[in-house]
């Protein structure tokens, strides 16, 4: 038997862990993670005579997969807009947190290092927490945060998948910092 040549059969058992791994540390929803990886084997089965070999399966499955978890942030983001008049709810606004020129943290308000943070336990005890902050997000803050800080994907492609404008997205990024920081220092990070 050839073993370039896929068999759907054993995706799940050879793929479905890693797969559902992946989805779940960029998504952090159990159910959405799952769904993720059916579809994902859905589309891989559709698209099975168009799978040429110059990947391995296993990178093939990644890259759809891949695709399928920013088609589920484009289709979040569709829900919530934020509108550029939004700015300031009452409080400090953005440009008291960011530089204009650059989109960073002014000195006095750059966050602390967190580099203390060192052992297993403490590494995973953050990851949960920034975890659970992200999940705080509204949904277009967290399809926008993901893509950018996790995917790494450039503000372009972002605007271009989410249908943004570029000072829309720069909102959004901003408004995403700001509340992943203040949820961060909630839980005692960040704070000398």
């Amino acid at each position: 038997m050839n073993p370039s040549i896929p068999i759907p059969a054993q995706w799940p058992d050879r793929y479905g862990d890693e797969l559902f791994r992946f989805a779940l540390s960029r998504v952090s929803d159990t159910d959405a993670a799952e769904e993720l990886v059916q579809e994902t084997f859905l589309s891989a089965l559709d698209g099975l005579a168009t799978f040429r070999a110059e990947a391995s399966e296993r990178t093939w499955l990644f890259v759809i997969l891949r695709r399928k978890i920013i088609d589920h942030y484009r289709r979040q983001a569709r829900t919530n807009q934020v509108s550029l008049d939004e700015l300031s709810d009452g409080g400090a606004m953005d440009a008291d947190f960011f530089n204009s020129e650059n989109g960073h943290w002014t000195g006095a308000q750059a966050p602390a290092s967190w580099l203390n943070a060192d052992a297993a336990l403490e590494q995973q005890e953050l990851h949960e927490i920034i975890r659970r902050c992200q999940q705080r997000l509204p949904a277009q803050q967290e399809a926008v945060f993901v893509m950018r800080f996790v995917e790494e994907l450039s503000a372009e492609e972002i605007c271009q998948e989410l249908g943004l404008t570029a000072s829309n997205y720069w909102v959004i990024v901003h408004r995403a910092k700001l509340q992943l920081r203040r949820c961060l220092e909630k839980h005692g990070l960040g704070k000398n």
